[in-house]
């Protein structure tokens, strides 16, 4: 009897470690065929959203094994979020970035390198240089371009037809554009529009004027950079551009001066082709390149693709791709009102081969320029800013201004 109690002991141990063993069989087969979760942070607007989320809903249906977590961080908020997830080792996968703050994020190490992975893939060529500049650091790559914008010169037809004025033409020259601006101020109407705001935009309107007349933000205290702030203090202090413009945004000052014609030219992106569409849809404008002095460069804006994380690397540049592809940027540039970084999707796309405002946006992009780059620009940004507010305010004369802006941007830099 013993002997059988035994023997049934040891079948039924047996019976109990192979089911178990089947079961932890079972669960490793499981987890081999569990899809891999990355996660993605963006900024943009719901409308924008729509359109990367219906992407990305693509991207999983072709590719079954990866699945995609979003979130949505309001802009403003991003930075800090990501400093948040850097402390507690909690960052996605994948972020959207604004394209001034790529190398901040590189030196800070929350980006990845992935220069190995873009020269695999071979197609960081077909960039424009500009997006491309954003996302080299040290020169390593790390990010790729999403969308891009940047800046040119807005004119209202009926204010230079009422004058008698001819429109500017894309090969004006700084000497030409002043004269404009002189000749189209009115009692009805400003000459010229631009942010002066005490911000990054404040920066990215008045840092083309700096990089055509020659200088750079390194080289604010050269002659040419002081021309540069010269000529805008010049149109400022003789009425010719409205002193509201050192508190309005960009769009505050489409809205109140171009969209409703109290302005003949404007300095504008892109995308306020579709506030005016809002707010003025009968307004009767044209875009032109900026004049030229040395050189007509304009600032680039927009959005790279980040990854923070190498744990789920291989899926996440999978998506990166995804993303980046020719046919992709050109689907969500054309939806949301961008220009692609890629030079063959801008060439393919009728929006900016056929109409006549962003046609003019995609020329002046193959000169556009990426702020920095630099590890620390946001100081070297208020550095500017700074200066321009002064003077403005008449507080120091322009050489003075930038003099001492450009020693703070050599303190900055140490």
């Amino acid at each position: 009897m013993k002997k059988l109690i035994t023997s049934l002991a040891i079948i039924v141990f047996g019976l109990v470690a192979f089911a178990s063993g089947t079961s932890e069989t079972k669960t490793a087969a499981q987890a081999s065929n569990a899809p891999t979760t990355i996660q993605m942070w963006y900024h943009i607007s719901p409308d924008q959203a729509k359109v990367l989320l219906t992407m990305l809903d693509e991207f999983q249906t072709q590719n079954p094994k990866i699945k995609v977590e979003t979130q949505s961080i309001p802009f403003a908020e991003l930075k800090r979020q990501l400093s948040v997830g850097v402390a507690a080792n909690q960052l996605p996968d994948i972020t959207l970035c604004d394209t001034v703050d790529n190398a901040a994020f590189a030196a800070m190490g929350v980006a990845i390198d992935i220069t190995s992975e873009v020269k695999a893939w071979g197609e960081i060529d077909k960039y424009f240089d500009g997006p491309r500049n954003s996302v080299i650091y040290k020169d390593r790559y790390y990010g790729v371009p999403y969308y891009s914008n940047c800046l040119a010169i807005m004119y209202n037809k009926d204010i230079f037809d009422r004058l008698g004025i001819a429109y500017p033409t894309n090969d004006w020259t700084w000497k030409e554009f002043r004269d404009l601006v002189k000749r189209t101020t009115t009692k009805e109407n400003y000459g010229l529009t631009m942010s002066l705001f005490k911000s990054e935009e404040g920066t990215f309107n008045v840092l083309p004027f700096i990089w055509q007349a020659g200088a750079d933000y390194d080289k604010l205290d050269s002659t040419e950079a002081i021309e540069a702030v010269s000529m805008i203090d010049d149109f400022y202090q003789k009425g010719y551009m409205s002193r509201e413009l050192v508190s309005m945004t960009q769009a505050d000052m489409c809205a109140a001066h171009f969209a409703t014609g109290k302005s003949a030219m404007m300095v504008a992106g892109s995308w306020l082709t579709r506030n005016i569409k809002n707010e003025n849809p009968k307004l009767n404008y044209g875009v032109v390149t900026f004049a030229k002095n040395k050189n007509g460069a304009s600032p680039i804006g927009g959005g790279n693709l980040l990854m923070l994380r190498d744990t789920n690397k291989a899926a996440a540049w999978e998506l990166m791709k995804f993303l980046s592809s020719k046919k992709n940027q050109l689907r969500y540039c054309e939806a949301t009102g961008y220009i692609p970084p890629r030079k063959d999707s801008a060439d393919e796309g009728a929006a900016w081969n056929n109409d006549p405002i962003m046609k003019v946006y995609k020329q002046q992009l193959e000169v556009a320029r990426a702020r920095g780059p630099h590890s620390k620009w946001p100081q070297i940004s208020g550095a500017i800013q700074v200066a321009v507010q002064e003077t403005l305010a008449k507080v120091k004369t322009p050489a003075n201004a930038m003099q001492d802006a450009a020693a703070a941007v050599a303190k900055i830099k140490q």
